[in-house]
């Protein structure tokens, strides 16, 4: 790094003049004050010091003070070389040191910095130094715990909260939300890094960090491949927002490498944070016409000229002696002290100053007892103007950051759109631009009356290229279409032809004839053609509806299986001894109990558990028992298959056949029809494809009825008949919203790109296309989409309320009719057994008078008696 440049004495003289102008002393006082350079710094400020001390003694109108200067120069990387510098001043009565320590410049031993300061701090707890002042200028770490006895330490180089607060600041007063921040390890705002990204993420800023790359260990050589490459992906990121955290030598080369990939432009904006950037190191000859747009900080602009930030801060330490010099003069004026010990008061009186130096205004007034911070740091806010630097605000520890920037956005924003009034035309159609619901009542005037995709997509895009605009809504405008005599177009783009209006805010088709007029935009969105026909209406339930959830064959092997079972438990129960009939045969049990399994018995007892009623007599044998588990395992799957699928079959809306494509419309016996001038006719017509050319040819058929000029009509006749429109884009949200008797059907077909209007060699259109690509890419599209076109509408919604899951009595009519057959039988059954009874009983009286001649029944035969249980 070269040698720094020095404010001259003449004009330290002159500044100090006016400082001290009206200050009036009759004392003469000698202060002698020690100052410790590190290695390699006195060379760059020892005579910067010199100057300053001896233009505040000799300025007119100053008090007498003189000052004594005895100067060492001692490595900060020895841990006690600020001790022994020290115990060296203290033996020639010195209490009063200035420390310079600005460790850029200083070489490690083994010159490895790593980008960590070397400083100085006192460390011997055996001194007593408690009648020092000691005035320290090097870059703050963390807090240094000084020993007991350490006297007053005063530290005037900001602190990394301070330089990250003021970054923050900054960054709201621009409402960013997102940048990258390149960094490299050994700039000075690199220790407000962690603090920062601390703060950013409070904030919820996306930040998205990266190291400057250098090539070894020094600090001030950059890696241009790498960081050219580094750039690359930022400009491949689309973030236009950059914080650059480092010192002007690679500031130079990073925006040398921004200027090659075009990444100095009116899209970006740079904050740099090195305090000694726009000092004249960096050419701004190249941002000339750019329109980009940097902002840095600076301190005191309007004193020092191109002086660095570090000399300055040397420059008000040794004023800041100085200063504190006057009051201890004063003092002795009053007769407070002797001349001798003011020597080692001052100390004593480093609160009390206060004065406008290179930094700005002065003053260690804080809290603390034996730690003086200074706490009232004040930065000037600038940016470029072309090539030129002017101030726009400042910042300061107090207030923040105060921005009264007069950045030329109007040009520098965008060359070609910036600060112009675009005359826009456009139609209402929802969802693209519509009346917001209120508009009237509320008083609503221009573009606040509307809401849309199309305008919520216009007002960001106004923001970003820093246009306005003025819109024209009309009901009855047409896209627009050719005369035949003389060529002339009409609607939209015939107002766009004559150069009446600059945009067509509508999602208009793109069509190649539409290209001999206008000129199309990137795409917006996909439109299409939609098949809209009559809601159907809820088909009434099958009368057996409840025998859906099985087949019929499944129903009649079921009914077979019951029977089967039955007859095999019935078999069981005559031929198994262990069985209840072969056990009444044997007289162990009852004679009745015998019959709990016969064949009628069993068939109960089967159909008992198949309608998981339960079987009213189980068997006695381990065989029956065996067939019994399986059959109760049978119903159990049964049972519990069919309830399952009886709850889909009962709440299953049961619609009249749809449409869903045009092979389901050309299969169909439903008549269709288009809007006369749609493209999709003409290809119909024309197509020797099926199911296009069977459509075609049916529209050629019925062209007078079906082919129609007004959308009315065709959305009147979908109402009425059993008739489907063949719709463009233009309806589909019109029946979503209001025509709750209609719907749309099946996907969309026949797609074509919908894209803005301009008139004919618009140079508005590459900037609008640029927009609609960076909205696309960064989710804008996503979103407008998802708030407008993705939306179920009131008739969904009112549909969905409506058809709910609640069944009716449709749904169990066949059940009702099932139960009266059930009744009806019940009653010819019981009357049946009635009359039979009494048959029966007239029967036996008549028996009764033959019972001496009837044979005796134990002699009957053994098939007989094994009948009698089977």
């Amino acid at each position: 790094m070269g040698r720094e440049k020095h404010p001259p004495s003449r004009a330290l003289g002159l500044l100090l003049v006016l400082l001290l102008s009206q200050v009036e002393l009759v004392v003469s006082l000698n202060i002698d004050i020690g100052v410790m350079y590190a290695a390699g710094n006195r060379e760059a400020y020892g005579e910067g010091v010199r100057n300053v001390l001896r233009d505040f003694s000799q300025s007119r109108g100053s008090p007498d003070v003189t000052f004594n200067l005895e100067e060492l120069e001692s490595s900060c990387v020895e841990k006690e070389a600020l001790d022994n510098a020290a115990v060296r001043f203290r033996q020639r009565g010195i209490c009063n040191i200035l420390v310079v320590n600005n460790d850029r410049k200083v070489v490690s031993l083994d010159h490895n910095l790593e980008g960590e300061a070397t400083h100085c701090a006192y460390h011997d707890l055996t001194q007593n130094n408690s009648q020092l002042l000691t005035m320290v200028v090097q870059r703050p770490v963390e807090a240094h715990g000084l020993p007991p006895n350490s006297g007053v330490w005063v530290t005037s180089y900001p602190e990394p909260d301070d330089l990250s607060l003021m970054i923050v600041n900054t960054v709201e007063k621009y409402k960013w939300t997102s940048a990258f921040v390149l960094y490299d390890k050994f700039a000075d705002a690199y220790r407000s890094l962690e603090k920062f990204l601390n703060w950013a993420a409070d904030r919820d800023w996306l930040l998205r960090v990266k190291e400057i790359p250098l090539i070894g260990e020094g600090p001030d050589k950059v890696d241009k491949p790498a960081l050219t490459e580094l750039l690359r992906q930022i400009k491949t990121s689309r973030e236009t927002h950059v914080i650059l955290l480092s010192n002007s030598a690679i500031i130079n080369d990073v925006l040398d490498r921004a200027v090659y990939l075009l990444m100095v432009n009116y899209q970006y904006h740079w904050i740099i944070t090195s305090l000694n950037a726009p000092l004249g190191d960096i050419s701004f000859e190249d941002f000339h016409d750019t329109g980009v747009r940097v902002t840095f900080f600076h301190p005191n602009t309007e004193l020092g000229g191109t002086t660095r930030i570090f000399e300055r801060l040397v420059l008000d330490g040794a004023l800041s002696l100085a200063h504190s010099a006057v009051e201890a003069a004063r003092a002795v004026d009053r007769g407070e002290m002797t001349a001798g010990q003011a020597q080692c008061r001052l100390r004593d009186y480093i609160t009390e100053i206060e004065f406008e130096g290179y930094t700005g205004n002065v003053n260690y007034k804080n809290v603390s007892v034996s730690t003086r911070l200074r706490n009232n740091l004040v930065m000037d806010l600038m940016e470029n103007t072309g090539s030129d630097l002017v101030k726009v605000g400042k910042w300061s520890q107090v207030d923040g950051a105060n921005l009264t920037s007069q950045f030329n956005s109007s040009f520098f924003t965008n060359p070609v759109l910036g600060g112009k009034v675009l005359r826009i035309i456009s139609k209402e159609r929802d969802p693209w631009v519509r009346l917001k619901q209120h508009a009237d009542t509320e008083g609503l005037k221009g573009v606040e009356r509307y809401e849309g995709f199309l305008i919520d997509m216009l007002n960001l895009m106004a923001k970003r290229l820093n246009f306005t605009f003025n819109i024209d809504v009309r009901d009855n405008i047409t896209i627009g279409s050719q005369s035949e005599t003389d060529g002339s177009w009409d609607g939209m783009i015939g107002l766009l032809a004559r150069r009446e209006y600059d945009l067509a805010l509508d999602a208009v088709s793109t069509r190649s004839f539409r290209l001999k007029a206008v000129d199309f935009t990137e795409p917006i969105e996909m439109a299409g053609y939609y098949l809209i026909m009559r809601r159907p209406s809820r088909a009434a339930p099958e009368l057996l509806q409840f025998l859906n959830p099985f087949s019929y064959t499944v129903w009649v092997v079921m009914l077979c299986a019951n029977l089967g079972v039955a007859i095999l438990l019935a078999i069981n129960n005559c031929l198994n001894p262990y069985e209840w009939g072969g056990l009444a045969k044997r007289g162990e049990v009852e004679e009745e109990e015998g019959k709990s399994l016969n064949f009628s018995n069993s068939l109960w007892s089967v159909w008992g558990a198949y309608v998981a009623a339960g079987p009213e007599f189980l068997p006695r044998s381990f065989a029956g028992r065996t067939l019994a588990s399986l059959w109760f395992f049978v119903c159990l799957v049964a049972i519990s298959s069919y309830t399952a699928n009886l709850a889909a079959f009962l709440t299953k809306t049961n619609l009249d056949r749809q449409i869903s494509s045009l092979k389901d419309l050309a299969n169909s016996d439903y008549r269709f029809g288009a809007l006369e001038r749609n493209t999709i006719v003409k290809f119909l017509m024309n197509s020797t494809d099926e199911p296009y050319k069977t459509l075609g040819r049916r529209l050629k058929r019925w062209k007078g009825e079906v082919l129609l000029d007004s959308r009315e009509k065709l959305l009147k006749k979908a109402e009425e008949e059993r008739f489907v429109f063949i719709a463009d884009n233009e309806n589909q949200f019109r029946v979503k919203e209001e025509l709750c008797s209609l719907m749309v059907v099946g996907e969309r077909f026949f797609r074509s790109p919908t894209a803005l209007m301009f008139p004919r060699g618009s140079p508005f259109v590459t900037e609008f296309n640029r927009q609609i690509l960076l909205f696309r890419e960064e989710g804008v599209m996503d979103i407008l989409r998802d708030r407008y076109l993705n939306v179920p509408g009131e008739c969904s919604t009112k549909y969905v309320a409506k058809d709910d899951d609640q069944l009716q009595i449709e749904s169990f009519i066949g059940l009702f009719y099932l139960l009266l057959i059930g009744v009806a039988l019940f009653l010819i059954v019981g009357l049946v057994e009635i009359f039979s009874f009494r048959a029966q009983g007239q029967k036996n009286e008549s028996d009764g008078e033959k019972k001496d001649d009837a044979p005796d029944p134990n002699l009957q035969i053994n098939g007989e008696l094994n009948a009698t249980y089977l």
